[in-house]
């Protein structure tokens, strides 16, 4: 296993990556500059291995399956159809890739780490670009109607931001507002999915990022779609008991008053 100090020596400075930190369970978190179509990053991961073997082999680089789910949000199943299947599978060995229940993955010595997060990472996007083989309709209806509340205030905003948290972590918010005494960044909770599962990383996501904005001076807030009771009590409790205000788009209008009197 790579320590988390090892790779962020070795890729200090790299234009492609945003941060390195840490993750809970050992694992090594790599925000890339690639995107997703929606223009969320692509993540990888340094996987903490518990075998014997884990300082002896080469480290495993993988996505722990973000671009399949990502994919399964727009209900499209990468190797349900022959054709989709047919190009999945050319990515993969284009850029050999190993699939394995959903998660894209490489093993590499550290002195090819770079070159194996270019290759997951190109993976990962192109994968994730069957996405333009369907047309696009939920995916982003609900971003667009916060967006489109937000966008009523008259207030300056930026959409897919970054904002610079605890320690210098680099953090991905939907939008930043910019009001006279202090900013907000708006997480959104959509709820396009049907899937528990989906509705239950997506709020671990939402945590992680908003606890890394622990220190940010400004507020953070969670717009949810709550048209549809998707997402788990215990997953918001944990939301607002590190400060972060979970506002339904059914109450749009007190959505709207916090972001005028902030």
């Amino acid at each position: 296993m790579m320590e988390m100090t090892t790779a962020a020596t070795i890729l200090d400075a790299n234009p492609l990556i945003e941060s390195v930190d840490a993750v809970p369970k050992g694992h090594v978190r790599i925000a890339t500059a690639f995107r997703y179509p929606d223009g969320s990053s692509v993540d990888l991961f340094i996987a903490n291995r518990s075998d014997l073997l884990a300082d002896v082999v080469p480290v495993t680089l993988t996505d722990f399956g973000n671009t399949f789910l990502w994919l399964d949000q727009l209900d499209i199943r990468p190797l349900k159809s022959a054709r989709r299947k047919r190009q999945t599978m050319d990515v993969l060995e284009i850029y050999d890739i190993t699939h394995a229940k959903g998660a894209l993955s490489c093993e590499v010595v550290p002195d090819d780490l770079v070159s194996g997060i270019i290759r997951l990472g190109q993976a990962c996007i192109r994968i994730a670009d069957l996405a333009f083989t369907q047309r696009i309709t939920a995916q982003g209806s609900f971003v667009e109607e916060v967006e489109s509340v937000i966008d009523d205030t008259g207030l300056d905003y930026q959409t897919n931001i970054k904002v610079v948290g605890h320690a210098g972590i680099v953090v991905p918010v939907d939008f930043l507002i910019r009001a006279r005494r202090v900013e907000t960044a708006v997480f959104t909770l959509p709820a396009e999915s049907s899937n528990p599962a989906l509705a239950h990383q997506r709020a671990n996501e939402v945590f992680a990022r908003s606890f890394d904005l622990r220190d940010w001076p400004g507020q953070r807030v969670a717009a949810l779609d709550d048209r549809r009771q998707i997402y788990r009590d215990d997953d918001l409790s944990r939301l607002c008991d590190i400060g972060t205000t979970i506002i339904p788009i059914s109450d749009a209008g007190t959505f709207r008053d916090m972001l005028m009197v902030a």
